[in-house]
Formats: C-alpha cells, structure tokens, sequence
C-alpha cells in the first residue's frame, strides 16, 4: 500500500515573479517503510529513508533541512532536477534546422551547464496530480527562455511500489523543434547521509558500460568514445569505490567525474540494467534500470576538504559534508550531444514525446551471503529483499 502526505517545507522566491511562495514537500511511502521526499523547489529529492540489514532506519540522501541550505548551495544542485538540458552546452550554442542557435552562458561565460542561470533546479514546479501511488508535477518553460526555442510543457512522474522501486519518468512536449535533456542529480549515500568518506570508500559497485565519453582539456566532448577496459573506470565487475578513488590520487581529477556510455545506440522503449551500488556493511543496495543511454558517475570531489581545514556543508540533521561524502548519478543523454552528430540527438519536434525513465530499486543483501561460495548462492536464487 502506497501513501502519499503533503506539508509545507518552507517559502522560496520565485524566479520569474520574484514573489515569495510556499514551497510544499510529498512524502511517498510504502508498506516496507521506504520513504520518498520530494519538494516543489527544483522538483528535489530532498530524502530516501529505508531499513538496513539490522533494522536500522536510515536516510540515504544527502540534502538539506530547510529552503536555506538548498539556496546556499545552488550551486551543487543537491537532489534536484536539471534541465531543459542537462550538462554541458560547449560555447553556449549549436545548430538546429541550418541556423545556429545561442544559449545563455552560465559557466565563465564560455559554456552553459545544466540548463543556464534558471535552469529546472532553480523553479518551484506545480502540483499536477496526487496518484494512487505517487505525483506528478509541471512545469511549462516559455519559448525564449535560457535561449532554447518553443513552449515545453514537462510533466515529471514520481511513483513507487511494494517491491521498493521508485519510478521516475519524465514526459515532455513541445511546439517547436528543440532539444531536451531533463535529468536528477541526488548524492547518495547508502551507508547513511551522515556516513561521511568513510562510508563512500566501502560502497562496492557495478557500471554496466564498456565506454566513457571521451573530453578535451577543457573538459568538452570530442565526439569520440574511450574503452573502459585496464581503466580505473572499468566498473563491469564488482570493485570498491575507494580502492577506485585512491588511483586518482595525486591527480588533477580528484576522483570520478565522468559520463558513461550505457547504451550508444539509443533506444527509449528499452530499458537498460545501468549499476548496482551495494554498502555491504549496512547490507543496502540500490539497483538502476533506465532507458537513458548515458550516466554521469561523480564522487563529491569538489566537496569542501577536511585535510585542509575547510569548513564542511552542513547538511541534515547537522550532517557534515566533505570531498567524497556521497555519489551522484545522473542519467541521461550524452553531454554537448546536440554539438556531436554521432551521439543520440536531443532534439525533439512538436509531434514527438520526451520520455525519460529511470527506475531505482533499493533491497538489502544479507550480510552473510559476502562469505557464500558461488555454489550456495546458485542454490539461493536473487538476493533477498527482506523488509518486514
């Protein structure tokens, strides 16, 4: 049984009226006791409360307790949605139907990122609809607006089930040619938002993908993919994360930052298995279906540094948030894919429908099942979901 309560979060300025407005908070529940928040600011995924192995309630979401924290911290895009398009935008414009079209630059006035200077992250998106089993709300981006052409009316769809999976799908159309790349950007945490490093370094994961995106020096698609195979970025069996992140030391890149190619020939009808994210010590996973072709993996590198005294986020429930705290995947199409023939283009024209869907299952792995030999697990099936 899926239940949904509404309360009031906090009051936000809107961006286009400039006026204060009730910014409202859904809570998604399920009979298994996992807990979804989402708030109207930036269509956030404010937290994600669930049971560990031990019967241990956490949150696994890292994130803010009020409109201030995620104001002060726009910047980091903590949980929220990104878009119209997410990622890079290399020198702010690209062609479209033989004319070059221009955006705005909201990145050293060079480049756009995740959808300019009122981005999605950014508005207080409308209550659409309450579902039997979720939400779903709205948003219309005016034509214009950022410098993309056409009214786009975006609908985002978030519902869950007792089988622990949370459902995200985004719906969008519009009355002009233009490109679309809506996406979330949540840093997790599966050891608790509270777990810090020490937490992420433990996390053992799984990237179905064989290439990265390959970048410049100025961190700008080539057009080009590299293979992951003898990388630190091979992920195709299980590997630890901070056994990954020690190789980036003494690097110019502190750690992951990169977007990988789940499915180059991009197909919406087909939903592809994307990773498995496991904290053994709690026993929480969190598995990722989605039929995006791409996945930008990041690591929290830019997170205030405890090494030389910088001064931590401070996040919910006075959670302290340093470099590699949380994770981030973000789903979606190739970055600067509308500057790049031969990735999946981003365009669409009034007579078609965006369709993004990402699925998120979260589940426990019995503790003991790490000693388990091949054969005993053959002998068990799939991995127990045990929330009682």
């Amino acid at each position: 049984m899926i239940t949904i309560v509404e309360d009031i979060f906090g009051i936000a300025t809107n961006p286009f009226t400039e006026q204060a407005q009730v910014v409202r908070r859904y809570t998604i529940s399920n009979s298994n006791h996992l807990s979804v928040r989402i708030i109207q600011l930036g269509a956030t995924i404010q937290s994600i409360t669930c049971y560990d192995a031990y019967r241990q309630m956490d949150d696994i979401v890292l994130g803010f307790d009020d409109i201030a924290g995620y104001e002060a911290h726009r910047s980091r895009r903590f949980g929220c949605m990104l878009g119209r398009v997410a990622d890079w935008v290399a020198n702010g414009e690209f062609m479209m139907d033989r004319r070059k079209v221009r955006v705005t630059k909201n990145w050293n006035n060079q480049h756009q990122i995740d959808g300019g200077f009122i981005g999605f992250d950014r508005i207080i998106w409308d209550l659409h609809k309450i579902l039997p089993d979720g939400i779903t709300l709205c948003h219309e981006s005016a034509n214009g607006h950022e410098g993309y052409p056409g009214n786009l009316m975006v609908l985002l769809h978030f519902t869950m089930d007792d089988d622990n999976r949370l459902f995200m799908r985004i719906e969008a159309r519009t009355d002009k040619t233009t490109p679309v790349n809506i996406s979330n950007h949540c840093y997790f945490n599966l050891a608790g938002q509270k777990a810090g490093r020490k937490g992420i370094l433990e996390h053992r994961l799984v990237i179905a993908a064989n290439d990265t995106i390959e970048t410049n020096e100025k961190n700008m698609p080539t057009g080009r993919f590299n293979g992951v195979s003898d990388t630190v970025y091979d992920m195709r069996v299980p590997a630890f994360i901070g056994d990954r992140l020690r190789q980036f030391e003494n690097k110019k890149l502190p750690g992951f930052d990169v977007c990988y190619a789940i499915d180059k020939d991009f197909d919406s009808h087909i939903l592809h298995f994307v990773g498995r994210f496991l904290h053994p010590e709690s026993g929480r996973y969190m598995e990722i279906h989605s039929n995006q072709p791409g996945m930008r993996f990041e690591t929290g590198n830019d997170f205030p540094d405890d090494t030389r005294d910088e001064e931590p986020i401070m996040g919910k429930r006075c959670a302290r948030y340093y470099k590699h705290s949380g994770f981030s995947v973000q789903l979606q199409k190739f970055p600067d894919t509308m500057n790049n023939l031969d990735f999946p283009t981003a365009f669409i024209m009034p007579s078609e429908l965006y369709f993004h869907e990402t699925i998120f299952r979260f589940g426990i792995q019995e503790s003991w099942k790490c000693c388990a030999t091949p054969e005993e697990l053959d002998k068990i099936g799939a991995d127990i979901v045990r929330y009682t």
